[in-house]
């Protein structure tokens, strides 16, 4: 998860906490608070795109995973590759079909060797600019995600432990004071109006008398709700009512992935042409290779968290573990009950706020 510390000032969470259910807008967008005090959301447990790194009886880390990172290296290096057959084989090749059309009976070998010394050179400094591309892409990736680290969620403690960036002393802070929403920010472009998704968890730091903002871009707002539901089973219920760790690209994904593809042709889902399909486009990405630089990111970033947590996240004895609160167990009662009754998140809380606006106005 990536720190925003500029919506600190639009959702104003230092100086006005928000409620479950409440919702709050700011600049460019609006934001549904789902704590603190988590509640059930009613939605189903999910993990998409795989943030769990971690889950035990005793805690669940989350950050970012290396899925996707064999297909970052792919892009990477296919840049490079297709600008080099583009410019020393398939323009040279086009050269050479002109020795059909002219008139001076030059043959193809002349057009092809005339244009390729010059495609050849042309490939070396493009397809040189394209490698630097790429490989700063990959390497900039993977040291981001390796200053990052993951945020713990302590169950049996009922705490939720955060680093900032660069430093090793914990933030730890209750998991019912923990603040997260899910919040849609709407942007213009040329070609019109855009809309972004967002899961953000806030913890807060005394010490610093700061807010930490942690976010994670999401497809939709139903995702971010099914992540924070994973999360809030796993504190409330345990880890097996939330999805498990999340799987890591490594040189067993290409096998798996070859093993896929043979068994769809197997079952006549794929074709010859797709089979030559998939070999042609892993040989120019070099087979293998993507699949290692993945292996490589998940053992270099992916490091422990260092040893001032340690004990802190050492299993407790069952009678040592802290308990919900009483308000937290009454109110997740209570929207389980409305949730039986075939209202969801939203129209649980929208009627809790017409009912208190009534009570407010008949007082007064």
């Amino acid at each position: 998860m990536s720190s925003k510390p500029t919506q600190q000032d639009e959702l104003d969470l230092k100086h006005h906490r928000p409620t479950a259910g409440e919702t709050r807008r700011f600049a460019t967008g609006e934001a549904l608070f789902l704590s603190p005090r988590p509640v059930p959301t009613g939605q189903i447990p999910m993990d998409l795109g795989g943030s769990f790194l971690d889950v035990n009886d005793v805690y669940l880390d989350m950050g970012s995973s290396n899925q996707s990172k064999s297909f970052q290296t792919r892009v990477a290096v296919s840049l490079p590759m297709v600008v080099i057959i583009v410019c020393a084989i398939i323009l040279p090749t086009l050269m050479g079909f002109t020795a059909f059309i002219n008139p001076f009976g030059r043959s193809f070998w002349f057009y092809f060797s005339d244009f390729f010394e010059f495609g050849l050179s042309l490939a070396v400094w493009a397809g040189g600019g394209a490698a630097l591309i790429g490989l700063y892409a990959v390497i900039n990736t993977t040291r981001t995600k390796a200053r990052t680290r993951p945020i713990r969620f302590n169950r049996q403690r009922r705490e939720v432990c955060y680093f900032p960036d660069g430093s090793d002393e914990p933030v730890i802070q209750p998991w019912e004071e923990t603040v997260a929403w899910v919040s849609v920010s709407t942007g213009f472009t040329g070609a019109g109006v855009i809309s972004s998704y967002t899961l953000g968890i806030a913890i807060d730091d005394p010490k610093s008398d700061k807010v930490h903002f942690l976010t994670q871009e999401i497809m939709t707002p139903a995702h971010g709700l099914g992540k924070w539901e994973a999360i809030r089973l796993y504190m409330e219920k345990g880890p097996e009512f939330c999805p498990g760790k999340a799987s890591y690209e490594g040189l067993h994904t290409f096998d798996k992935e070859r093993e896929e593809m043979q068994e769809e042709y197997r079952h006549n889902e794929r074709s010859a042409l797709g089979i030559g399909w998939w070999y042609l486009t892993h040989l120019i990405t070099w087979w293998r290779f993507p699949y290692w630089v993945a292996e490589r990111d998940h053992r270099y970033s992916m490091k422990s968290l260092p040893s001032s947590i340690a004990e802190w996240s050492k299993e407790l004895p069952i009678e040592q573990w802290a308990k919900p609160s009483t308000e937290l167990k009454e109110q997740s009662a209570k929207i389980e009950k409305a949730f039986v009754q075939g209202r969801d998140f939203m129209t649980y809380f929208n009627a809790n706020l017409n009912e208190t606006k009534a009570e407010n106005s008949a007082n007064s």
